[in-house]
């Protein structure tokens, strides 16, 4: 098993800050509706946001800069390809319709670019005061030597094990209720994934919108019950 494979669970694993922050993302404001009711209702919301939510676009994006680290240390246009960086992961964290959810982001970026830097591999580009989450991930995989593929499965797989960790503790839905889920859950990873490594960016469609409004109503998408 090489080195690289091993490395990739120190992204997702629930032990570490980076997988321990226990973001509900819109989901307290539909259990406060009601609309949330259930370890069924949870799948239901988990999938919705995997096949037409803005986590598919981030997930894109992943690959974007994957290329653009490449070419940066082949030496490849390098001004073009730094502003390219720089105005990507600034699109992105504009594209987000919450100021919780940017707050989210860039909250989980620091926190990956100071585990990497403590792994041996410091950001060496310029990037904005606030980085996206998306230019953090993809910037570890690149370090690690992770494929690119299962740098896009195990960054859905990260968010959704990261949603039933936080339904975990508002419903509550119970562990067992949770791995069933998250078993249900790889097919749809695999599947998504495997779509848009062949996509690009101008074809991904999102429109999630219940969920955007939810995200609003939320005055920290921290989950309260983990915060408390």
């Amino acid at each position: 098993m090489s080195k690289s494979h091993l490395l990739k669970y120190l992204l997702i694993s629930p032990n570490l800050p980076v997988g321990g922050f226990c973001y509900s993302e819109g989901m307290e404001s539909f259990l406060h509706n009601k609309n949330l009711k259930d370890s069924t209702s949870v799948k239901e919301l988990i999938i919705s946001e995997l096949k037409i939510g803005q986590i598919k676009l981030d997930a894109k994006l992943l690959l974007d800069f994957f290329d653009i680290f490449n070419e940066i240390s082949d030496g490849k246009n390098l001004k073009n390809n730094l502003q390219k960086l720089l105005s990507l992961d600034k699109w992105i964290l504009s594209s987000k319709d919450s100021v919780g959810m940017r707050e989210q982001q860039t909250q989980m970026a620091k926190s990956l670019f100071d585990l990497t830097k403590e792994f041996g591999f410091e950001y060496l580009y310029e990037k904005n005061k606030k980085s996206s989450w998306p230019l953090a991930w993809s910037w570890a995989c690149y370090c690690f030597e992770i494929t690119k593929l299962e740098m896009v499965e195990n960054f859905f797989y990260a968010w959704s094990a990261n949603q039933l960790s936080a339904a975990l503790r508002i419903i509550p839905i119970g562990s067992t209720k949770a791995q069933l889920i998250q078993r249900d859950l790889l097919e749809i990873i695999s599947k998504i994934s495997k779509e848009i490594m062949d996509k690009k960016i101008d074809d991904i469609y999102f429109g999630n919108v219940g969920l955007a409004m939810a995200q609003q109503n939320h005055n920290d998408l921290y989950t309260k019950l983990f915060r408390n």
